[in-house]
């Protein structure tokens, strides 16, 4: 694909950063018009925008290393903080400006419930138009296949293995945030307990990577044969039925003592 959208001698221009930047801002973008909405103001968001892209680099690169090569890093501790050097992971990124927001609710005295909310739609967009980036960089690529619809990588700046024809899993991931985004558009207005909106991400998500990381090439692994990323996905779906579960639980609790 195109790793690389500019050079300049040594200097590389990777694609990668570009459209990771840019849908950092889509996302931040329409939280800011979510918060508007909900009667939030917008700068809680704008502001919370620095703390969740610090709590994402670091559970981004604290993901990787876990599931890379810790052996690794483990010898060459300095190793772990050359980030230029490659090697994140969203769903580390995730975790941190998880921990991040939480904290951030607390310092601002917010409800995070409603906070989660705002930031649910804009955050599974920016997902979404960040699978771009992965698709362009060869990154997180496919498993083999001899498909109609099957990509090729070609450009030696790749992170995939080259010539071999792959499933286009990016895409795949793309088009599953998609729907995630708008089960989580269409119904925020109709359903608005509070954090109903995130824990419908949360469950969109985890079912996407539980379905697309069949066809991941490259999945990190935990405790050598379980992919990390299913894992995962299969806690957030635990996670957020059970908070379902004690939301309709507050709202028949609620409803019973008003009747």
């Amino acid at each position: 694909m195109y790793p690389v959208l500019a050079q300049i001698g040594t200097f590389e221009l990777r694609t990668y950063g570009i459209i990771v930047a840019l849908s950092f801002f889509l996302g931040l973008w329409l939280s800011g018009r979510e918060a508007r909405r909900k009667g939030i103001e917008p700068a809680l968001i704008q502001d919370f925008a620095f703390y969740a892209m610090v709590g994402g680099i670091v559970g981004a690169r604290i993901y990787f290393v876990v599931f890379s090569d810790p052996i690794f890093f483990l010898k060459n501790p300095w190793q772990i903080l050359a980030i230029w050097h490659g090697g994140i992971g969203i769903i580390g990124a995730l975790i941190g400006g998880l921990v991040a927001a939480i904290w951030y609710c607390r310092k601002k005295q917010l409800s995070f419930p409603a906070f989660a909310d705002t930031l649910a739609p804009g955050i599974i967009l920016g997902q979404a138009s960040g699978m771009f980036a992965c698709l362009l960089n060869g990154d997180s690529y496919g498993r083999a296949a001899d498909l109609p619809w099957s990509i090729t990588f070609t450009d030696p700046r790749s992170m995939a293995p080259l010539n071999i024809a792959r499933h286009p899993v990016e895409l795949y991931e793309m088009g599953a945030y998609l729907l995630v985004f708008l089960l989580v558009w269409l119904t925020r207005k109709k359903f608005r307990t509070p954090g109903f909106s995130f824990l419908t991400y949360l469950a969109g998500y985890g079912v996407a990577r539980l379905s697309v990381e069949f066809f991941r090439g490259n999945p990190a692994m935990l405790a050598g044969n379980i992919p990390a990323a299913q894992l995962f996905g299969a806690t957030m779906v635990l996670v957020s039925l059970a908070g379902f579960f004690l939301l309709r639980s507050d709202f028949m609790r609620g409803r019973h003592v008003n009747g």
